[in-house]
């Protein structure tokens, strides 16, 4: 049974199961071609709204990015201090980036959503996970 959808070429990530309302975090997949063939790369929330009847997933916020990604993370870090309400969005890159956002920035339709940025990888980045103990 289907309960919602969202119709995108892309990696996703679940908010912390501490976060409510439930997102989720859809980044345009590297490597890979919707049906129109854009070239356009985008981060993007969806608010998961199991008492809405339509399939379709509300938009809350997206992030037009220069980056496609392999892999998204949400991390639960800063969720209960004031400055990362939404804790951090982890993107691993396919030149090499690893860049964290913030999800209450791009929710809120902030354009400087980005807190950092590395790019010391030289090949894509394909793994990331988040240490709840560190």
């Amino acid at each position: 049974m289907k309960l919602k959808e969202i119709n995108r070429t892309a990696i996703q990530a679940w908010s912390p199961a501490q976060h409510h309302p439930i997102y989720l975090a859809a980044g345009t997949s590297a490597q890979q071609l919707d049906a129109t063939f854009s070239t356009n790369a985008s981060l993007e929330i969806f608010e998961l709204d199991l008492a809405e009847p339509t399939l379709a997933m509300k938009s809350c916020g997206a992030f037009s990015s220069p980056h496609r990604y392999h892999k998204l993370v949400w991390g639960a870090h800063g969720i209960d201090e004031e400055g990362l309400p939404s804790g951090v969005l982890i993107a691993g890159g396919e030149t090499g980036n690893i860049i964290l956002y913030n999800p209450s920035k791009i929710i809120a339709g902030d354009s400087e959503v980005v807190i950092a940025q590395s790019d010391k990888h030289t090949g894509p980045v394909r793994a990331l996970d988040v240490n709840l103990f560190q």
